[in-house]
C-alpha cells in the first residue's frame, strides 16, 4: 500500500510539474547563430540558441536547466524545445541542406523518462534526415556514467546524427569527454578564443586542440570570433569552421540568415600571409576515389577491392556527403581473400556494424595550407593518407608522396616570385590577382592602389642602399599593419613600388581612400628619423638630381594611384589595367594630396573618357 502511495505522490507532483511548466514554455524561443567555413565563408549549419527566457521568469537559460532537472522533467522539455526548434528552423526550405545545431544538455540521460528515439519520430514528421541534427554536449556538467554516455552517443551516431563538443577546456574533463564521445566537431571555448592575438599562451593552446582534433579526424570551430585579428589568428591556427559577431550575431528573423557569408571569405584575403591557398594543387593532386556508404551491401565493398588494385583505402561518407572515415584494404585482406571472408565480414557487419572497421583520419578543408598538413604528417608519422573535403563534403584523399609534391612545388614557386627583401608576393602574384578580378567583371568593385616614393634616388645616393632598404622594408610593414579596412592582397612591384587590391564588398571607397591618406600620412612621418638632425629640421636633404646636379630635395614621401574598377568590359586586360595605373601614377606624384582617384568603367578601357 506505502509503495502505490508513492506513486501515485509522485505522478501527483509530476502533473503539477507539467502544468507550471506548460505556462512557462509558451514564452520560449529561439535565435539561430551561422557557423561558416573560415576559409570560403559557406554555412555549415546554425546553432540554436534559447531565447525569452527572462519573460518566462528564469534568471538565465542555465536556471531553466537546472530547475527543469531538479523537478525531473528535463527530458520532456528538452523534447519540447527540439520540437520548436526543428520545426521553426525547417520552415526555410533553402536551410534542409543545413545542420542545425542543438545544445544537449547531458543530465537528460539521467531523466527515468529518457527514451531514444523520439527526435528521428520529429524528423521524420518533417521529411528531414538524422543527418541534418548535430547534438552539442558540453563539459559544464559533469557526466554521471561515461560508460552510458558513450553508449547513448554512439546510438545516436548509429543514427546518423552528428555530434559536437561545445564549450571545449572550460569544463570538467576536456579530454575525457572527447575520448568517450568521439565527436564529429569540437567547439574550442570562447576564452581561449577572446584577445587569442595578444596572448601566446592561448594561441599554444587552440594550436595543440587543432593538431590533436585533426589527428583523431575531427573537425575544429572556433566560436565567439569578435575581431577581424581572432578571426586571423584561428584561420592560421587551422580551425575549420568559425561562429561568433564578427560574421553575425544570433537572428531571429530567418530571412536575416544566409548560406554564404562573402564577408569571410574576404577577411581570408584581407592579408598578404593568407592570400596563397594550396586549393589548386591540392585538388590536382588528391585521389578522387568513388566513396561507399555505410548502407552498402558488404559483398559490393569488397568487390572494390578485389577489382580495382589501385585502391588502398575506400572512403565511407553519410548520406550528405560527409566523410566518416576509411575502410583500409590492410584491415580487409582477411576478408577480401579468405573462402568464408564474405559470410564472416556479413556477420561482423550485423552485429557490430561497418563503423567497428572505419578507420578516422585528419579530415582537412582543400582551402587549408599545405603547411597546416605536413604539420599532422610530423605529429604522427604512421599516418598514410589525409581526407580532403570542400565546405565539408568528400572530394578525395591526399597521400605523404603528394603532400611532398605539393610542398616542393609551392616553395619553388615561391621563391621564384617573393620579393627577398618584403617577402611580399611579386609581378607574377599581382598578375595573378588581376586575372581573377576580370575573371569575376561584375565582382561589385575592386580598388587597385599603386604606390610610389617620391625622392628615393636622392636619399639612397645619400644614406646608401643599406638604408634604403630599411626604408622600403618600413613601407612594407606599414602595409601589413592591421586596419578597419580589411586589405585584400599585398604586393611588391619591385624597388620603392607596391600594390594593394582592397574590395567593396562591405565597405565604401571613401573609407578605402582615407585608408590610403592614412598610409601616405604614416610613412611620412615615420621616415623621418632616417634622416640626420639637421635635415629633419630643414625639411630638405641636399644632393645631386638625376642630371648630376646640387640641388635641394624634399624628404621622403610617397605617392597613391587609385583605380576603381566597376562593370570591366569584355576586352579589358590585366596590360590595360597596368597600364592605366601606370599613367595615373604620373598624375598622382603632381597631386598636391599626393592621391590620384579614378574609376574604371566599360567606357574607358579602350581609350574613352575616364571618369574623375
Amino acid at each position: 500500500m506505502y509503495f502505490l502511495f508513492m506513486v501515485l505522490v509522485i505522478a501527483e507532483e509530476n502533473r503539477v510539474s507539467q502544468e507550471k511548466w506548460n505556462d512557462k514554455i509558451d514564452y520560449l524561443y529561439y535565435s539561430y547563430q551561422p557557423i561558416v567555413n573560415i576559409h570560403t565563408g559557406a554555412t555549415l549549419g546554425f546553432e540554436a540558441l534559447l531565447r525569452g527566457w527572462d519573460d518566462a521568469g528564469f534568471s538565465s537559460i542555465n536556471d531553466i536547466f537546472n530547475q527543469a532537472y531538479e523537478e525531473r522533467v528535463l527530458y520532456s522539455l528538452d523534447l519540447h524545445l527540439r520540437s520548436l526548434a526543428i520545426d521553426n528552423f525547417y520552415k526555410n526550405p533553402a536551410f534542409l541542406s543545413l545542420k542545425l545545431f542543438y545544445n544537449l544538455d547531458n543530465r537528460v540521460l539521467e531523466m527515468p523518462d529518457y527514451l531514444s528515439g523520439n527526435t528521428r519520430k520529429i524528423l521524420k514528421r518533417d521529411g528531414l534526415h538524422p543527418n541534418n541534427i548535430c547534438f552539442e554536449i558540453s563539459e559544464k556538467h559533469e557526466f554521471a556514467s561515461y560508460q552510458t554516455t558513450h553508449k547513448v552517443l554512439q546510438d545516436y551516431k548509429s543514427q546518423n546524427f552528428r555530434i559536437a563538443v561545445d564549450d571545449f577546456g572550460a569544463g570538467y574533463s576536456g579530454l575525457t569527454l572527447l575520448y568517450h564521445s568521439e565527436p564529429d566537431y569540437i567547439k574550442i571555448d570562447r576564452f581561449f578564443i577572446e584577445n587569442i592575438n595578444d596572448d601566446s599562451r592561448k594561441k599554444f593552446f587552440v594550436s595543440s586542440v587543432v593538431n590533436l582534433a585533426h589527428m583523431m579526424g575531427i573537425t575544429v570551430i572556433a566560436e565567439g570570433i569578435e575581431t577581424a585579428d581572432e578571426f586571423y589568428i584561428c584561420r592560421e591556427m587551422g580551425c575549420d569552421y568559425a561562429q561568433g559577431y564578427l560574421i553575425q550575431k544570433p537572428q531571429v528573423k530567418l530571412s536575416e540568415l544566409k548560406i554564404r557569408y562573402p564577408f569571410v571569405e574576404t577577411l581570408t584575403r584581407s592579408q598578404s600571409r593568407f592570400v596563397d591557398g594550396d586549393g589548386e594543387q591540392i585538388f590536382r593532386e588528391m585521389n578522387r576515389i568513388v566513396p561507399v556508404q555505410l548502407e552498402a551491401t558488404t559483398e559490393g565493398i569488397l568487390d572494390r577491392f578485389r577489382n580495382d588494385h589501385k585502391v588502398r583505402n575506400l572512403p565511407v561518407v553519410n548520406v550528405g556527403g560527409e566523410p566518416l572515415g576509411l575502410l583500409r584494404g590492410d584491415d580487409l585482406k582477411k576478408y577480401v581473400f579468405s573462402r568464408y571472408g564474405i559470410s564472416i565480414l556479413s556477420h561482423k557487419s550485423t552485429s557490430e556494424g561497418l563503423e567497428s572497421l572505419l578507420f578516422r583520419p585528419p579530415i582537412i578543408e582543400v582551402s587549408n595550407s599545405i603547411e597546416n598538413i605536413l604539420e599532422l604528417y610530423a605529429l604522427n608519422t604512421e599516418m598514410e593518407s589525409v581526407i580532403i573535403t570542400e565546405d565539408g563534403k568528400y572530394l578525395g584523399i591526399l597521400d605523404s608522396s603528394a603532400i611532398l609534391r605539393i610542398l616542393s612545388e609551392k616553395q619553388i614557386l615561391i621563391a621564384q616570385d617573393q620579393n627577398p627583401l618584403t617577402k611580399l608576393p611579386g609581378n607574377h602574384s599581382i598578375s595573378k590577382y588581376l586575372s581573377e578580378i576580370l575573371e569575376d567583371r561584375d565582382c561589385g568593385g575592386k580598388i587597385c592602389v599603386y604606390f610610389d616614393f617620391d625622392h628615393f634616388k636622392p636619399f639612397n645616393d645619400a644614406y646608401g642602399f643599406r638604408q634604403g632598404d630599411r626604408v622600403i622594408r618600413l613601407f612594407s610593414d606599414i602595409l601589413k599593419e592591421n586596419s578597419e579596412i580589411p586589405k585584400e592582397f599585398i604586393g611588391h612591384i619591385g624597388g620603392d613600388d607596391f600594390f594593394i587590391g582592397f574590395s567593396l564588398e562591405g565597405t565604401r571607397s571613401k573609407l578605402i581612400l582615407e585608408e590610403v591618406h592614412n598610409i601616405i600620412e604614416r610613412f611620412r612621418v615615420d621616415v623621418i628619423p632616417f634622416y640626420n638632425k639637421n635635415e629633419q629640421e630643414n625639411g630638405y636633404i641636399v644632393a645631386r638630381n638625376r642630371n648630376g646636379r646640387i640641388k635641394r630635395h624634399s624628404l621622403l614621401t610617397v605617392s597613391a594611384a587609385v583605380l576603381h574598377l566597376k562593370g570591366l568590359p569584355a576586352d579589358c586586360t590585366t596590360e590595360i589595367i597596368s597600364e592605366r595605373i601606370a599613367g595615373l601614377k604620373k598624375e598622382a606624384k603632381k597631386s598636391p594630396g599626393s592621391i590620384v582617384y579614378q574609376v574604371f568603367r566599360a567606357e574607358s578601357a579602350s581609350g574613352g573618357s575616364p571618369e574623375l
